[in-house]
C-alpha cells in the first residue's frame, strides 16, 4: 500500500478518481465526465490530496480543503479494500494535521450506486473515529441528503 501526498492532480489521477468516485458514491452524484469532475477538483481551495495505491491502481482518495472558512475533507475508498484500517489510517493522520475537520456523511442506505448495490452510509465509521454527528446542519441539495460532521481536537 503506498500514500501518496501530493498538491495538484495529473490527468491519469483525476481520471481514475473519477471511476473511483463514480463506482462508489451514489450514483445521483456521479459525474458523467472527466470535465465535470474537473470542476468539481478545480472549486477545492487550498486542497492537499492524498492518493492510495496498490500494485499501481489508486484505491482510495483523501482530500481536505477550504470551505467558507473551514477545513473540510472527503474520502473515498474501493469497497473491496474497506474494513481493512486504511481509511482509519490516512484520518488518524488528518486529525494530527487538523484540529478540526468538517465533512458530508450520508445517513441513508436508500441510494443506489452505479452497480445497482447500496450505497453503505459510513457514519458508523466516523462515529468511531470520533467525529461528532451534526443532524441539525444538512446538506442543501436536491440530488442527496446528508448531515455535518465534524472532529475537533
Amino acid at each position: 500500500m503506498i500514500f501518496l501526498d501530493i498538491h495538484f492532480l495529473n490527468t491519469t489521477q483525476k481520471k481514475a478518481l473519477r471511476i473511483l468516485w463514480n463506482n462508489e458514491y451514489p450514483e445521483i452524484i456521479k459525474h458523467d465526465t472527466l470535465k465535470d469532475f474537473e470542476g468539481y477538483i478545480n472549486s477545492l481551495k487550498n486542497v492537499n490530496h492524498t492518493i492510495v495505491t496498490k500494485n499501481n491502481l489508486i484505491i482510495g482518495w483523501y482530500a481536505d480543503f477550504i470551505r467558507n472558512d473551514e477545513r473540510w475533507f472527503l474520502m473515498i475508498l474501493d469497497t473491496k479494500f474497506q474494513g481493512k484500517g486504511i481509511g482509519r489510517e490516512v484520518l488518524e493522520k488528518a486529525k494530527k494535521k487538523y484540529s478540526l475537520l468538517n465533512g458530508w456523511v450520508v445517513i441513508s442506505n436508500t441510494y443506489l450506486k452505479t452497480n445497482n448495490q447500496p450505497y453503505q452510509s459510513p457514519i458508523k465509521f466516523y462515529k468511531k473515529l470520533g467525529f461528532t454527528i451534526i443532524e441539525n446542519i444538512t446538506l442543501n441539495s436536491t440530488s442527496i441528503k446528508a448531515i455535518k460532521i465534524q472532529f475537533t481536537r
